[in-house]
């Protein structure tokens, strides 16, 4: 059964897949991620999840490298390879899921899409897979889209956003009972006021959720998830823990034909059934063609309803023919036929050979135009196979025939994108609000995506800190609100990705303080899924780690080169740069001298967060929706009322774990010590608490740090915050990594230009003080000069000649001073003064 040969995956795909999403399983007791490929594959892994019968799962198609890396649990023989013979050949199939069922049975599932399930290569699959499960006394399963209901699947992510733990669950479980006994139908609402005047009513409704959920996996939960969508307010019963357990229905072994499988009903706005065949999107249409779809289709309605067409055509203003017409068609072709020439296609005299050479000639590369495929020789070499097999001469297509060619070969999006060298498809487009509308609840569908905005961003003295603004939003698919935003002056890591999910969870009364907003942001809460793109602070281990195994949040990777994926975040994005980036003006977008233009209008880091937070709170959040038709706090609230969110209600200390960890550049592989008895050094601050610092000393610690404010550090000691330092240096305000650093690049610039002016002062004072040392030397060699001839001076003088001289000074009394100078008189004649001739020089006499 095992071939070793076979190698499940690699550490970034699954049996060729890219890895689409993480999901977080509790069906051991301990959270394990699983990851999936498809989101037919998320469902049928909650579906396993929740399936009372169902023990341990895991992926079949993973290696142990792969689990080794991910930290997956891995079943017995993995990867978990059935032999089938498909064209008379051997190969190998690997299950997307494998496992055990409560009585010790094993399983296999597999997920995908109807149509592709039905091929004779999947079939063949299906086929082995069904004989080894029944060899082994197991049992197979297909899961579909037509199975794995939408509907199922939101309440099952509504129940799995609520099964994480919190201190105050036990408390609350056990009087639970008591007053919501088993078997009882009763709203959630209901049941938390009855426990309201004991514990908080949060605590209260979510511990409620989490029994719920709890029941739900144990197959205790008295409803039926296909057919109703939970909230709280609809009617729930628990069934005792001895009860029988309720299995959802069996998922089918094998596919049946299209005729015989059983539909199931969606989620999505049920179409009118009087009109058979696929619906139409009335959106892509301009107003008066939308308008005279609405006529002909509410017409063909009333028709098909038993109104005659007489009366329905002169009611309309249709002449009666083309309403008959209109009947006709529309029962063959569907809603398509009441578009304005929307399924008129006139029968062409092209030859299909012609056409099949057209369409090959239009998607080269080489974007050929309409004369060049007119002349092409693959056009004359099919008209000469044509003569010859006809007998007849057949002559090349006119132009007028290229070109209506040409022109229905544009509206193919396939074909278009591949002349056009597009490195993907785009998707057809969807019914955004019928999207919008399948979203049961707030917050369990979310999007984020990163930007950036050209503003510069000067710190308080002015010294320029960045050009370029990195923003990063988390919203709500369903209401359209923004549940958190932050910004960066760099490229974003993850320590802001994960800042990002701490805005989003807690409240924001005291950020809407700090920043002056005029209304509240009472969008907060959990996620229940985050779509993200394929950046790599979105992918990364750290934030699989916090999300998917700390929080319990399932995350879904966006296919490459699709934004419309992630269309809500993407049009948030677009409101960045049309209404906050170009109104600022620190802005540079569209200027031609845009750095002069923008540091003029230079704005600090907090100035621009604070008018980033306005423009969200009492802009955007006040905005009119007009795919939803309502304001969007108006609608987080509506949805919170009536749904309810998942909170975090964790330890507040553990969030501080999700902003950056300092790393020790000294000592990487170790973490910090106290410095000097009471102080700690970071990234050249000195940082102080003195009475827990003290404490400290000889302890190796943790540091954590926002890089909005590295004015405070948070300490933790194997795992637990003990306190926080503070920077003396940057006390009076919050001052961000980037600020900090261009302060310190300004100072240090500032140092070297003082050194360079104080330079020639310092060589001056060593000139004087060097001169004053000769001058210094010279007068004590002249001293001591005149002390030896002073010694000297009974050996040059004979005794007389010394008496005189000594009886002369004795007779010196008093110093000779000179008369006050008088002027003289005027003189009675001008004095001539005569010019003064200089001696000429030795040089310029020769």
């Amino acid at each position: 059964m095992v071939a070793p040969e076979v190698q499940g995956i690699d550490l970034f795909k699954i049996a060729g897949r890219s890895i689409s999403g993480w999901v977080p399983s509790y069906k051991t007791g301990t959270v394990i991620r699983q990851p999936f490929c498809s989101q037919l594959e998320e469902r049928l892994m909650l579906w396993l999840e929740y399936h009372p019968l169902v023990a341990s799962y895991a992926r079949g198609d993973i290696g142990p490298e792969f689990a080794t890396k991910y930290r997956l649990p891995i079943p017995q023989h993995a990867p978990f390879a059935i032999g089938y013979t498909f064209e008379n050949n051997p190969h190998h199939y690997l299950p997307d899921f494998v496992g055990t069922l409560a009585d010790g049975t094993p399983f296999l599932a597999e997920a995908g899409m109807e149509d592709d399930k039905r091929g004779d290569r999947n079939l063949a699959k299906a086929e082995a897979a069904r004989r080894l499960a029944c060899l082994q006394q197991g049992t197979f399963w297909i899961g579909t889209a037509r199975t794995l209901t939408k509907r199922r699947h939101y309440n099952l992510v509504f129940l799995h956003a609520r099964r994480k733990t919190f201190p105050a669950f036990s408390d609350i479980a056990a009087v639970l009972p008591e007053v919501w006994p088993w078997g009882e139908m009763a709203e959630v609402a209901e049941v938390a006021s009855r426990l309201s005047h004991q514990f908080p009513v949060d605590l209260v409704e979510a511990a409620i959720w989490k029994v719920v959920a709890d029941a739900a996996a144990q197959g205790h939960l008295l409803l039926d998830l296909e057919q109703y969508t939970l909230s709280r307010t609809l009617p729930l019963a628990l069934l005792p823990p001895d009860a029988p357990v309720l299995v959802p229905s069996p998922l089918p072994d094998t596919l049946l034909p299209e005729s015989e499988t059983t539909r199931v009903a969606a989620i999505e706005r049920q179409p009118s059934t009087l009109i058979p065949g696929p619906t139409f999107d009335a959106s892509t249409l301009p107003e008066p063609q939308r308008a005279q779809f609405h006529r002909n289709l509410r017409a063909v309605e009333q028709v098909l309803a038993g109104a005659t067409q007489s009366s329905v055509a002169e009611k309309e203003g249709i002449p009666r023919s083309t309403l008959s017409r209109l009947v006709s068609r529309t029962r063959e072709r569907g809603q398509i036929a009441c578009v304005p020439h929307g399924s008129y296609r006139r029968a062409t005299s092209l030859h299909p050979a012609f056409a099949e050479c057209i369409r090959r000639l239009f998607g080269l590369p080489t974007r050929l135009t309409m004369t060049a495929i007119r002349e092409h020789t693959e056009m004359q070499q099919v008209a000469a196979r044509l003569s010859k097999e006809t007998g007849t001469l057949v002559s090349l297509p006119s132009y007028k025939q290229v070109r209506t060619a040409v022109q229905h070969l544009k509206l193919d999006p396939d074909l278009m994108a591949m002349r056009e060298g597009a490195k993907s498809v785009a998707r057809p487009r969807e019914s955004a609000e019928s999207f919008v509308l399948s979203i049961p609840a707030p917050a369990l569908l979310t999007q984020v995506d990163e930007h950036t905005m050209d503003l510069y961003v000067v710190t308080p003295s002015g010294e320029t800190v960045a050009s370029r603004v990195h923003a990063a939003a988390l919203i709500c698919v369903k209401t359209g609100a923004i549940l958190g935003a932050v910004l960066a002056l760099g490229p974003l890591k993850e320590e802001d990705y994960m800042r990002l999910v701490k805005v989003c969870m807690e409240r924001k009364d005291h950020l809407v303080g700090i920043t002056g907003c005029e209304h509240s942001w009472p969008c907060f809460g959990k996620p229940a899924i985050i779509f993200h793109d394929r950046g790599k602070i979105f992918t990364s281990e750290r934030a699989r780690q916090v999300l998917v195994d700390r929080l319990g949040i399932i995350t879904e990777q966006a296919p490459p080169y699709a934004p419309s994926a992630k269309g809500t975040v993407e049009s948030l994005l677009r409101w960045m740069t049309e209404r906050f980036e170009k109104r600022l003006p620190n802005s540079s977008y569209g200027v031609h001298d845009a750095e002069t233009a923008a540091q003029a209008g230079g704005m600090t880091l907090e100035e621009l967060e604070r008018c980033f937070y306005r423009a969200i709170v009492d802009d955007y959040q006040r905005e009119f929706d007009t795919l939803r038709q309502q304001r969007r706090f108006i609608l987080w609230e509506q949805a919170v009322a009536a749904s309810g969110v998942p909170q975090y209600l964790g330890s507040p200390d553990d969030l501080k774990l999700l902003l950056m960890k300092a790393q020790n550049r000294k000592t990487p592989h170790h973490g910090y010590r106290v410095q000097n008895s009471n102080r700690l050094s970071f990234q050249g601050r000195w940082y102080v608490c003195p009475g827990l610092l003290s404490r400290l000393r000889g302890r190796e610690f943790d540091l954590y740090y926002d890089r909005r404010d590295v004015g405070v550090l948070y300490i933790f000691v194997e795992g637990e915050d003990v306190g926080e330092a503070y920077c003396p240096g940057l006390m009076g305000g919050r001052v961000s990594e980037w600020e900090a650093r261009a302060m310190r690049k300004h100072n240090e610039e500032q140092a070297r230009i003082a050194r360079e002016q104080g330079l020639p002062a310092r060589a001056r004072i060593q000139d004087e003080a060097r001169a004053a040392r000769r001058r210094r030397s010279t007068e004590i060699r002249a001293s001591e000069q005149a002390r030896q001839w002073d010694r000297q001076r009974g050996d040059i003088h004979p005794a007389l000649v010394s008496e005189r001289l000594a009886s002369v000074e004795a007779e010196i009394t008093q110093v000779v001073t000179l008369a006050d100078p008088v002027p003289d008189a005027e003189p009675d004649r001008p004095i001539r003064i005569l010019p003064v001739r200089y001696v000429q020089r030795e040089e310029e006499r020769s």
